[in-house]
Order: structure tokens, then C-alpha cells, then sequence
């Protein structure tokens, strides 16, 4: 049986199904996989609600649609916000959109990382978001 994180990855290259609980989000952060996929060039000040510095990672799914312009992302599409207080990893925020087209949002800061969890776009997290392309606020040019 493959650890939940695993499958998380598996599935944001298109090759599993995808999990979307809590405990499988903050495994898959905790395992760095995020750290080899396209990033924003260097942790800068949050323009949004989570606050300190973050860093964006995007898997190729969801790269190739922002560099596409698309206005739908695909399902699979996965993002990693890593989260910074005075230069040291914090936390993450994780939005995914999950092989139903369901949205998934995590933040989770340490030591416990399990302060938000939502499942679908009426909560906290997706009214902020519901304002980018497709619930994913980053844009295109922040990445190489």
C-alpha cells in the first residue's frame, strides 16, 4: 500500500487517484516532493491573507495551464504555497483540484499544521480565491 502523500504525487503527474484529506496533504508537504516542480524564483512578502513570505510551487499540470492562459485548470492541477516567518519554513497552503474537479484547500502552520481544511468552493479559503482563474491566484508571469 502506498503512503497517501505518494499517491498525491502519482496523481499530480496523472498516474493515480488522487487523496484529498488533511493527514495526506500535510504528508505530501512534509516530503519536500513539491521542492522539484516550477517555483517562483525566491520567497517574497505575502500579498494575501497568509502572511510573512511565501514561496509558490506549481506541478507541470498547472504550470502548462497558466503559461497556456487557460481560464479552467485541469483536474489534478496542484499547488504548493510554502509559508515563511523570518526566513524559516513555517507552514503551506495546498490548493488542489482534485480528479473530480472538486477544489481542495489546506493551511497549515507548525507546529501543528492543521489550522484550515475545506473541500469544494464555498469556504473561507475559495472566496479569496474565487477572484483568480479558475480559484488559483498566482499568476503565470511569477514563474520562468
Amino acid at each position: 500500500m502506498r503512503a497517501p502523500w505518494l499517491l498525491l504525487c502519482l496523481s499530480a503527474c496523472g498516474t493515480g487517484a488522487m487523496p484529498s484529506g488533511r493527514d495526506a496533504l500535510v504528508e505530501f508537504a512534509k516530503s519536500g516532493e513539491y521542492l522539484t516542480w516550477k517555483a517562483e524564483p525566491s520567497p517574497h512578502q505575502s500579498t494575501g491573507p497568509h502572511g510573512g513570505d511565501v514561496r509558490m510551487f506549481v506541478n507541470d499540470a498547472l504550470y502548462a495551464s497558466l503559461k497556456s492562459g487557460a481560464t479552467t485548470h485541469p483536474n489534478g492541477s496542484v499547488a504548493v504555497k510554502a509559508l515563511f516567518t523570518d526566513g524559516v519554513r513555517s507552514g503551506w497552503a495546498i490548493d488542489l483540484k482534485r480528479e473530480d474537479g472538486e477544489w481542495v484547500f489546506y493551511e497549515g502552520f507548525e507546529p501543528q499544521l492543521n489550522q484550515y481544511y475545506f473541500e469544494g468552493t464555498s469556504n473561507l479559503c475559495a472566496n479569496c480565491h474565487k477572484t483568480g482563474v479558475d480559484y488559483v491566484l498566482v499568476p503565470a508571469s511569477n514563474f520562468p
